[in-house]
């Protein structure tokens, strides 16, 4: 079963809620009630540990073209069709084929998840494919920038995986790349182990528990020395700014170089380079070609980011493009989302039906997604909320998608929902657009049947949740007049009703004391005994004298 976005994030919230009870463990029972109750998840959502969740809604992107078209328009290498494991491209990923494909300097800017890393991988690859039939020397034909090392790690894996068995090499050079061949870990694979093989080593070492020793395809080089060696230099190059710099300025990685054709150069998450980091990448693009002797017309320049620009700010992006690569403005092909249109009801003919309490709804629905056979549930709350019957066999989702594509809030949620939006900002934009109060529980509840329900394999709705979440900061305790024992807050800041939360007044001051000594000691810091959970108050006074007869008098000067 599919994750749903929805469901998992109130599970994730739950169980940090329930573990942030093990930070102050009270023996005492009217302090550990207190706690239960403000880290339920109705409660916490008033405090400082959560916030958000901020909501957005990933549209399905447009199908773009068959990989065997592509193919047989001589776009892709014939071998693509055996390493692309879908039959189809986005629209948006074609157009970057495309584009490279035609060798203009290109700018892909899609979401998060979109498939950003083929737009590049698959032309690349392709590339090298067709020089490794011609038996073209080896050398250097693509390098891929990361601005991390995590993220050059992770291509990493995926190249393993995809060029296993294809002959076309490939190499990291960072940092904690091994100097040499005997210092690399792992299994090493013969040379003509094949894809299957590399996966069956896989899977042999992930049985061993603990995620088991690296698999190393014998078409990566792994070390530095066999990136190094003569004729046998990685055709594709993973590596970071400050490496990449400092590759060109060591003597001894001059070989690395040697045959290097650099027909591609990628900088993946672009919006990185900025300021001054930016205007020293742009050298370093420049410094790079001088140094290959390759004009800005030899090598096709690509930079990828979810957020360097949007659509309607596409000659932003391009005018980047332009000044990383001193390339010209106007060669420059910006590669954006493209969206396939959803079929809803016709207005007035939308079910508008809403009936019970979506809080009361909300932990069923959750609950019935949970299970494995979860169609009988899901059809007892929906016949609960709308009065409507949906099939409780296999074909639920299909009969909850045209259900929900016919519901007026569901629509006006999606109508909305076209940016990341706080939950509040939501609920009155949602509730002025159907005449009545929506609640946070029912766009749970419909977000997360809407996430469930698919036709032809899509969600009718793809939640994205964003939500921010920290432990407790620092439990105080305040004494009002209208509670016998003290009152727990989470932090300092929810005491003083930073979070819409009324501050309570002090106790009366005890006789003599000055006007203000009393409200100086509250609130008062609370911890607890992590073995045996008994609490105590933490203060701070001055002048505190202790002798044998136990503590001295304090002085109204000294409290404050």
């Amino acid at each position: 079963m599919a994750l749903n976005p929805i469901a998992y994030t109130e599970k994730v919230v739950g169980d940090f809620l329930r573990y942030q009870l093990t930070t102050y463990p009270f023996a005492d029972p009217g302090l550990y009630a207190q706690l239960r109750s403000l880290l339920s998840l109705e409660e916490s959502r008033r405090t400082p540990l959560l916030k958000g969740p901020y909501i957005s809604l990933s549209r399905p992107f447009r199908e773009g073209a068959n990989v065997a078209d592509l193919v047989a328009q001589e776009l892709l290498d014939p071998h693509m069709q055996q390493l692309v494991p879908f039959p189809n491209l986005y629209g948006h990923q074609e157009q970057a084929v495309r584009a490279i494909a035609a060798r203009h300097p290109t700018i892909v800017s899609t979401g998060t998840g979109s498939g950003k890393t083929e737009c590049f991988l698959y032309p690349i690859v392709s590339r090298c494919l067709e020089l490794r039939d011609r038996k073209a020397p080896s050398g250097i034909i693509a390098v891929l920038v990361y601005p991390m090392n995590a993220l050059a790690e992770d291509q990493l894996g995926r190249l393993r995986q995809l060029l296993a068995g294809t002959g076309v090499t490939f190499g990291m050079y960072v940092g904690k790349t091994p100097e040499n061949e005997a210092e690399v870990g792992g299994v090493r694979l013969r040379a003509g182990a094949s894809q299957a093989d590399y996966l069956a080593a896989v899977a042999k070492e992930q049985a061993q528990g603990g995620g088991g020793r690296t698999v190393h395809p014998p078409e990566e080089r792994a070390s530095r020395e066999s990136m190094r060696t003569a004729g046998a230099q990685p055709l594709i190059l993973l590596t970071n700014v400050k490496q990449l710099e400092l590759l060109l300025t060591r003597h001894r990685d001059v070989e690395l170089f040697e045959g290097a054709r650099l027909e591609y150069l990628v900088f993946d998450e672009a919006h990185t380079i900025s300021g001054t980091a930016g205007a020293e990448t742009a050298c370093l693009v420049r410094r790079l070609r001088s140094f290959l002797g390759a004009s800005a017309a030899d090598t096709v320049f690509v930079a990828t980011s979810a957020t360097i620009a949007d659509a309607a700010r596409a000659d932003a992006g391009r005018e980047f493009a332009s000044r990383l690569f001193g390339v010209p403005r106007h060669d420059v092909v910006y590669v954006g989302e493209e969206y396939e249109d959803q079929d809803w009801a016709a207005p007035g003919l939308r079910i508008t039906d809403f009936k019970g309490d979506a809080a009361t709804h909300l932990p069923y629905v959750l609950q019935a997604l949970d299970r494995d056979d979860a169609g009988p549930g899901v059809a007892q709350v929906v016949r609960a909320m709308v009065g409507r019957h949906i099939s409780t066999e296999d074909g639920w989702r299909e009969a909850l998608f045209d259900l929900l594509a016919g519901h007026e809030a569901v629509f006006q949620l999606t109508g909305t929902l076209d940016r990341p939006r706080p939950l509040t900002d939501l609920l009155d934009s949602v509730s002025k657009a159907l005449g009545r109060t929506v609640t946070e529980e029912e766009v749970l509840v419909w977000l997360a049947l809407g996430a469930a329900a698919r036709k032809d394999g899509r969600p009718l709705l793809r939640p994205v949740v964003h939500g921010f979440t920290r432990g407790i900061p620092g439990a105080v305790v305040t004494f009002p007049e209208d509670q016998p024992g003290p009152r727990l807050w989470l932090s300092a800041e929810d005491e003083a009703g930073t979070v819409g939360v009324a501050r309570p007044q002090p106790v009366a001051q005890p006789d003599g004391a000055a006007d203000g000594d009393s409200a100086t000691l509250f609130p008062l810091p609370v911890m607890t005994c992590s073995t045996c959970g008994q609490h105590y108050y933490w203060h701070f006074v001055k002048d505190l004298t202790v002798s044998s007869k136990g503590l001295g008098a304090v002085t109204p000067a000294a409290r404050r």
